[in-house]
């Protein structure tokens, strides 16, 4: 590969992922992902006490729960005192990252605390995998400018007489959006590559959606589903969107401009399974909300123009 070669696709890269966009959206999306975390999202304390008190042992460890192991000795680190002071360092630590002070710090902190307290809860079995998207976007906010905007720090940053990116503009501010949209990708084909796997076309019949359907409609009260069960030709169609848009997402990943049809359908997808089972992936539509609004802003704003 040539020297001429080589520097144009860096030039590419970087376009992708740096190219300069508004702080003021990089800002918002650390006040609705933080707020969303503290307020909606909270780990239940007298859950993971229970937990500790009752289970001397792990069912199956979490990677950091074996590294903090690792580092200090499980039955020291893991119980009811420290995980309450844990709990309310990680909360403070939030409310100072709402507000945007010391913003990166407190940031980095409660996305741990946060990853923290979902890997001990994974760590007696009962795993899921909502919270792993968000875990990782509170991290990405901290190692990103999240605080140049609508937060103390910029506030105390002005009144010193700093005023840095004073458009408004950096190109360090978009990246975390991007790559949530990467793992949004990967993880709608692992979705629906594992259900043609282990089914085949036999997913695509009807059948395998109504059945599942009902028994989670009927075991948590959403009569939306159980009616959708009996309804084999929707079931059919709803199925083949299921597929198209789990296996096809990433495609939005290299025809960008399609990237807010394929988020918003995607949007849809997660509403329609809760509304018809249950499926409480709400921190995937706070994320998908996210990138439907910032990763290509233009194409609403040019919307609302008159």
């Amino acid at each position: 590969m040539s020297a001429g070669t080589g520097g144009r696709w860096i030039e590419r890269w970087n376009a992708y992922w740096f190219p300069a966009t508004p702080l003021l959206h990089l800002a918002i999306c650390r006040i609705v992902a933080v707020a969303t975390q503290l307020f909606w999202f909270p780990p239940d304390l007298a859950e993971h006490v229970n937990l500790l008190e009752k289970n001397p042992e792990f069912i199956e460890p979490q990677l950091i729960v074996r590294i903090i192991s690792a580092i200090v000795p499980a039955g020291s680190f893991f119980t009811p005192s420290v995980i309450t002071t844990l709990y309310w360092v990680t909360f403070v630590a939030g409310i100072l990252a709402l507000v945007g002070l010391l913003t990166r710090v407190s940031l980095f902190v409660f996305a741990m605390g946060t990853w923290v307290f979902v890997a001990h809860l994974f760590s007696y079995g009962d795993r899921h995998h909502t919270e792993a998207l968000f875990c990782i976007f509170l991290l990405l906010l901290a190692l990103a400018p999240s605080g140049a905007r609508l937060s103390i720090d910029a506030l105390l940053r002005r009144r010193r007489g700093e005023v840095p990116d004073a458009d408004g503009l950096s190109e360090m501010a978009i990246w975390p959006l991007k790559v949530m949209h990467v793992l949004f990708a990967l993880t709608y084909f692992s979705a629906g590559m594992s259900k043609l796997m282990h089914s085949g076309a036999r997913w695509l019949n009807g059948y395998t959606l109504r059945g599942h359907t009902f028994g989670d409609a009927l075991e948590r009260g959403h009569p939306v589903g159980i009616w959708l069960s009996q309804q084999q030709e929707l079931a059919v169609a709803l199925s083949v969107f299921t597929i198209v848009l789990e296996v096809f997402f990433f495609v939005s990943l290299f025809i960008p401009r399609f990237a807010p049809l394929f988020i918003l359908a995607a949007l849809g997808f997660q509403i329609g399974l809760y509304v018809s089972a249950g499926y409480d992936f709400f921190q995937h539509m706070v994320l998908l909300v996210l990138l439907l609004l910032f990763l290509r802003p233009e194409w609403w704003q040019r919307r609302l123009r008159p």
